[in-house]
């Protein structure tokens, strides 16, 4: 299959609207502290669709920015820990970075509620499936539809956005690199490009995965987005979160989809990186993935031949009383990450809130309203 009827078969396959409507985002105040912005914003995905999301940005940009989307993982969204960390480290780079809430997490919720991960059961995925549409297509329909709302300010670089993820944010980002050729550079994190994710994880990856495969291999699938982006899939390789079986299977299949994509790419701009011992991890916020950042995307703020300073995220996380989540709150897990140290606070759930406590549950925001929405 040719390229772009590939890029269209999937488009369908996970029941892409062919048509977008205005944005037309909502300004919801902005928080300044240690030279970086973090504006609060909402603006429409698709009719009757809602998105609460915040920006976060440089003080004092003198030019206009290179972004990146950040795509929550499973249980996540705009005001975890992670997700707030990581933004404030690329801000404190040079670069814009934009977190909105995944459809079913915190604002998005029908009830306000975080690490809720409402849209895994499998009636959701049924509902969603039987209206054309599936909840990773939804997923990532909202991620492109965050690069459009970027594509509406004039201080963002248009030719330079990236999207970054770490678990299902990992998976939002693989489907984005090769659907979104607006794309300059994807970090894939904690996921891995293979058939072990055809018959492993929850609806919303594994249906998906399955239907792929009938149309492409997975070099096809990365090959999409050659030669315009630069992919970086980075894992931990004692991640038996996703090598489910700790045999290295998933870690195997990786390398080989990325080997035999790598011809159709420009030099270097392909590659997967194993942190050794490393499990479940944000590693879209290491110091590799930094570096990969300054070379294909531009980090304004960052110089390459000076070393980060880094910390461990446990010993962050305890400094600044912050709980992690118990599956993933072990050292061989978020609390064994090693990211770069800047000085970075943490900021309160309640600064980063977008909408009144009146909104929350109103249908335009939640996935309940969605599902009725798309089944009308």
């Amino acid at each position: 299959m040719q390229t772009e009827s590939l890029r269209r078969a999937l488009h369908d396959l996970l029941g892409i609207p062919t048509v977008r409507c205005d944005p037309a985002p909502e300004f919801r105040g902005q928080i300044e502290r240690d030279e970086i912005v973090v504006e609060k914003w909402i603006w429409t995905s698709e009719p009757g669709s809602r998105v609460p999301s915040v920006l976060y940005r440089p003080a004092h940009p003198t030019a206009p920015m290179p972004s990146i989307v950040i795509t929550c993982g499973h249980g996540g969204s705009k005001s975890q820990w992670q997700y707030t960390y990581i933004p404030q480290l690329y801000a404190k780079l040079g670069l814009a970075c934009l977190v909105l809430d995944p459809v079913g997490e915190e604002e998005r919720h029908i009830r306000g509620d975080m690490g809720t991960r409402a849209h895994d059961p499998e009636e959701v995925h049924t509902c969603a499936d039987g209206a054309g549409r599936l909840i990773m297509g939804k997923l990532v329909f909202d991620t492109m539809r965050g690069i459009d709302f970027l594509f509406t300010r004039s201080d963002i670089d248009r030719e330079r956005i990236g999207v970054a993820g770490n678990s299902l944010g990992g998976a939002k980002a693989s489907w984005m690199l090769a659907l979104d050729t607006r794309l300059k550079l994807a970090l894939v994190s904690g996921w891995a490009l293979c058939d072990t994710m055809t018959v492993t994880g929850k609806f919303c990856t594994r249906v998906p995965n399955q239907r792929l495969r009938t149309l492409c291999t997975w070099p096809e699938f990365l090959s999409l987005a050659a030669p315009h982006c630069a992919v970086l899939i980075l894992n931990g390789d004692a991640d038996i979160i996703i090598d489910t079986e700790g045999d290295g299977a998933a870690w195997e299949g990786t390398r080989n989809a990325v080997a035999s994509a790598a011809p159709n790419f420009p030099d270097g701009h392909i590659a997967c990186w194993f942190e050794p011992a490393g499990g479940h991890r944000p590693y879209f916020g290491y110091t590799i993935a930094i570096e990969w950042i300054h070379r294909h995307l531009g980090a304004p703020s960052f110089d390459p031949k000076e070393s980060l300073p880094t910390l461990n995220s446990g010993d962050w996380c305890d400094a600044n009383g912050v709980t992690l989540e118990k599956l993933y709150g072990t050292d061989l897990h978020q609390r064994g990450a090693t990211l770069p140290d800047l000085g970075i606070r943490p900021i309160h759930r309640a600064d980063l809130s977008c909408l009144l406590p009146e909104e929350i549950g109103d249908p335009r925001y939640t996935l309940e309203g969605w599902l009725e929405q798309i089944q009308a």
